[in-house]
C-alpha cells in the first residue's frame, strides 16, 4: 500500500502544483477574515514591489516603505529614463481596486490612502503607458479564451506562449556591448509583464485558484528562445514549473496570515479598544511599516485617536516603532512576548503549527488528494 501511494504522488511537475493549488482552495475556504485581509495586504505590497524591479526600479525593501510614505525618493540614485515609480503604482493600485475579489479591492483602497509617495520625475505619459500595458494584459488574456478545465495546466501553457509572441512582453533581444575587446551582456532588458501578473489571476479563476489573487512573478520568460521541439511537453512543463513557483509563495504567505491572525486575535481578546486596532495590526501584519499620517488617512480617525490605537498594539505586544527619515516614525508589526500574553510553553496551543494537523484537517487533506486524483485522471484522459 505505501509504495502505490508512493507512485501516485510522485514528484512531477502537474501533480505538484495541483497540490499547491488544493491547498490554497482549502486555505481560503477555511480562513477568518482578518486572515484574507492580511494575504491581500502581502499580495498588493508584492506586487507592487515586483512592478518596480520589473521596470528597472533598484531599492531596498525598507527604502520602499519610507517612500511610500512620502518621507523619501525610492533610490539616492532615480533614473529618469524609467517610468515614474508613482505613476506605476497608483495604475496597479487602481487595477487592484477593481478587482473582482472583494476583500482585495477593499484592501487595496484602504492602501491608496496611505500612498504618500513623493512627485518624481514624471515624463507626462508614464501613467497613459502604464495604463496601457494594462488594457494590453488585458487584452491578451481575453484572446486565450475559456475551457472547461478544473486544473490550470493548459490555461497556464497558453499564457506563457502568447505572452512571448506578444511585442509588448515578449523578452526583448540580448543586448551585447563591447568591453576590453569582450561581448558582455548587460543586465535583462526591464519588462512590463507585471501587467499580466496582475491579472492572470483572473483568468486562472476559471481553472482552479478560488479567488482572483494577484500572482506577482508569474509569468517569467528565458532569456533566449528554447527551442522545445524535441521533449514532448516541456513547453507547458515550463510554464507548470513557473505556476508551482508563484502557487508555493502564495501558500507560504497564506500560512503566515493565519498565524498572524491567531497572534492578533489572542493579543487584542481583552481590549475595549480592539475594533480599530485589530484592522490596522493585520494591514501592517500584511502590508509593511506604516506612519502615523497614513493610519489617520487609512481608519479616518485623528492624530489622538491614532495614538490610542498604536499604543494598544504596542502594549500588546504586537508593534513597535522605528524612527525614520525627517525624523518621522514609522510604526512595525513585530510581535513579541509580553508580561500580558501568553506564555511561552502555550504558544503552540494559541498557534496552530502545520507540523501537527488535527483529525479533521488529516481527513480535510484525505479528501482533497482524492479530488485532486480524480482530477489528474480526468486531465490526463482528456488530452489522450
Amino acid at each position: 500500500m505505501p509504495q502505490a501511494r508512493s507512485s501516485r504522488y510522485r514528484a512531477t511537475p502537474d501533480t505538484l502544483c495541483a497540490l499547491l493549488l488544493g491547498r490554497i482552495q482549502a486555505g481560503i475556504a477555511r480562513a477568518a477574515g482578518a486572515s484574507l485581509k492580511v494575504l491581500a495586504a502581502r499580495l498588493i505590497r508584492e506586487s507592487l514591489v515586483a512592478a518596480l524591479r520589473q521596470e528597472g526600479h533598484e531599492f531596498t525593501p525598507e527604502r520602499f516603505f519610507v517612500w511610500y510614505a512620502g518621507l523619501d525618493t525610492l533610490s539616492d540614485r532615480p533614473q529618469s529614463t524609467l517610468r515614474s515609480p508613482r505613476a506605476l503604482c497608483q495604475t496597479l493600485l487602481t487595477e487592484l481596486r477593481h478587482s473582482p475579489w472583494v476583500v482585495l479591492a477593499d484592501t487595496a483602497e484602504t492602501l491608496e490612502k496611505a500612498f504618500l509617495a513623493p512627485s518624481d520625475f514624471n515624463r507626462g505619459e508614464d501613467h497613459e503607458e502604464a495604463n496601457l500595458a494594462v488594457q494590453d494584459a488585458r487584452e491578451l488574456l481575453d484572446s486565450l479564451g475559456r475551457e472547461d478545465d478544473a486544473l490550470p495546466f493548459g490555461a497556464i501553457a497558453r499564457l506563457f506562449a502568447a505572452a512571448a509572441r506578444s511585442p509588448r512582453f515578449a523578452r526583448r533581444e540580448r543586448d551585447l556591448t563591447l568591453l576590453g575587446g569582450r561581448a558582455i551582456e548587460k543586465q535583462a532588458a526591464e519588462n512590463e509583464r507585471w501587467a499580466l501578473d496582475v491579472l492572470a489571476g483572473g483568468y486562472l479563476v476559471h481553472h482552479g485558484l478560488p479567488v482572483a489573487l494577484p500572482l506577482p512573478g508569474l509569468v517569467t520568460l528565458p532569456l533566449a528562445p528554447i527551442d522545445y521541439s524535441d521533449v514532448e511537453g516541456a513547453e507547458e512543463d515550463a510554464a507548470i514549473a513557473a505556476l508551482h513557483e508563484t502557487l508555493w509563495r502564495i501558500d507560504q504567505w497564506l500560512g503566515e496570515a493565519e498565524r498572524d491572525c491567531v497572534a492578533i486575535a489572542e493579543r487584542l481578546k481583552d481590549r475595549r479598544s480592539s475594533g480599530r486596532a485589530d484592522g490596522l495590526a493585520s494591514l501592517l501584519a500584511g502590508f509593511g511599516p506604516l506612519r502615523g499620517t497614513q493610519i489617520e488617512r487609512m481608519l479616518g480617525v485623528s492624530r489622538p485617536g491614532v495614538a490610542v490605537i498604536v499604543t494598544a498594539l504596542e502594549q500588546s505586544g504586537l508593534t513597535t516603532s522605528e524612527a525614520s527619515r525627517n525624523a518621522a516614525r514609522l510604526h512595525v508589526y513585530a510581535p513579541h512576548q509580553t508580561a500580558s500574553s501568553y506564555d511561552e510553553e502555550d504558544v503552540p496551543d494559541a498557534l496552530p503549527s502545520r507540523t501537527g494537523p488535527s483529525s479533521e484537517a488529516l481527513a480535510e487533506y484525505e479528501a482533497a488528494m482524492g479530488a485532486i486524483d480524480a482530477l489528474l485522471k480526468r486531465s490526463s484522459s482528456d488530452r489522450n
